[in-house]
């Protein structure tokens, strides 16, 4: 069982829970040694969190399955003296540190990047939290949903009621799951500076921001509102594109919905003298206006694409080269072929479970195969990191363990 193998040689050190975890489980997916620092006895508290999990009612939570697959873990008392000085000896030798928890906790136990770097000059520290480490927002608690609502990714209706949870499925966070891909980016471009010029780095993410940054074509427009002109035409009174019918949701005649993707102009000739329907475009020469337009050619468009089954729409689409898909349920997912066929899921034994199929990565390597390590239970490599990382020999190990130092 392994990752992919090109960050082969680094180690990390993290001190992570929940979404932060993400940027540990990301540099360990690329083949990084990741050891996770737990606390003696709760650890990561993702551990036992999600509306899943695995085995019985009492195993690991799908969340920590996935950021956490392919790591290390040391149970570490962070609060002792001893767990501050192992803590030092592992940073100085590792590439990499991860805190992940509110801002600046390591700071206050006197492990933040300006005391580590006195030991290793080539660190690369990355901090992840919610807020960030500055700004007048830094001392608050936050959650995932307060991500997208700081960033504007989850904003309430102007009249009504405001409950994000009135559909059947609830939005995921956009910032807390962009802010390990964030992170990693920022981490490896760091990495390959140390590497090069010996000088190590502190990287900052906070995952409000990932969330902001996510839409910031619309952010730019606001910022610059005597400068941006608007594009005659772009977009109509509600704010959607011009042709949006052609790049659309329709119910076919099993019941099934498709994106179908004739925005682009020559598809949408194609798709109209495929149908024979010259009235489709003819709706664009007829009196009233754009928008107008745009709500006929809805109404037909969805009578149209309520004549066939998915099934028929494919067979007859596909092959004339004109964009249509399937828009998926989660359970549709997981059954999809397309999906299945490019190594979107691996197995992995679990003790007492048997074989669990999990999501891998949307990274693919040639001639490498993605299967990494069950994420490991607390303390579970304790021994292995203390003496083969730090030397440290079994009795001494054994002395931290009865102290409550080590788990």
């Amino acid at each position: 069982m392994s990752s992919y193998n090109f960050l082969e040689g680094l180690l990390v050190v993290e001190v992570a829970k929940l979404g932060p975890g993400a940027l540990g489980g990301f540099l360990s997916d690329m083949g990084a040694t990741v050891v996770k620092v737990e606390e003696p006895g709760d650890g990561d508290y993702v551990r036992h969190a999600g509306s899943h999990a695995l085995g019985d009612a009492n195993g690991m939570g799908f969340m920590f399955l996935r950021w956490n697959r392919g790591k290390q873990s040391l149970g570490l008392d962070l609060r002792s003296p001893e767990g501050v000085e192992l803590f030092k000896a592992l940073a100085a030798k590792a590439d990499v540190v991860i805190e992940g928890m509110r801002a600046g906790v390591l700071d206050r136990l006197g492990l933040g990047y300006d005391q580590l770097r006195q030991l290793n000059p080539k660190l690369v520290y990355c901090s992840l939290s919610g807020l960030g480490l500055s700004g007048p927002y830094a001392e608050r608690g936050s959650h995932g949903p307060s991500f997208d609502a700081f960033g504007g990714l989850a904003q309430a209706p102007a009249q009504g009621a405001v409950s994000k949870h009135q559909g059947a499925i609830t939005p995921p966070s956009v910032g807390m799951y962009a802010m390990g891909l964030h992170a990693a980016l920022g981490v490896l471009s760091a990495v390959i500076r140390a590497g090069r010029t010996g000088q190590g780095s502190m990287v900052e993410v906070a995952a409000a921001e990932s969330a902001a940054h996510w839409l910031t074509d619309v952010l730019e427009p606001l910022l610059n509102p005597d400068t941006a002109a608007p594009r005659p035409g772009f977009l109509d009174s509600k704010g959607r594109l011009t042709f949006w019918p052609r790049m659309d949701n329709y119910r076919t005649k099993d019941g099934q919905v498709v994106l179908l993707q004739v925005f682009m102009e020559k598809f949408w000739t194609r798709f109209w003298k495929l149908l024979d329907r010259p009235d489709l475009p003819d709706v664009y020469h007829a009196a009233g206006t754009p928008e107008e337009a745009d709500e006929e050619i809805s109404r037909r468009l969805t009578e149209i694409m309520l004549s066939k089954t998915l099934d028929e729409w494919e067979a007859l689409l596909i092959p004339h080269d004109i964009p249509i898909i399937k828009v998926n349920s989660y359970a549709d997912l997981v059954r999809d072929p397309h999906f299945l066929a490019r190594d979107n899921v691996y197995d992995v034994d679990v003790p007492g479970v048997g074989t669990v199929h999990l999501t891998s990565t949307p990274v693919k390597v040639r001639g490498q195969t993605f299967a990494p390590a069950l994420a490991p239970t607390l303390g579970e490599h304790s021994d292995a990191v203390l003496a083969d990382l730090l030397g440290l020999p079994a009795d001494e190990i054994a002395g931290l363990r009865e102290r409550g130092v080590v788990a």
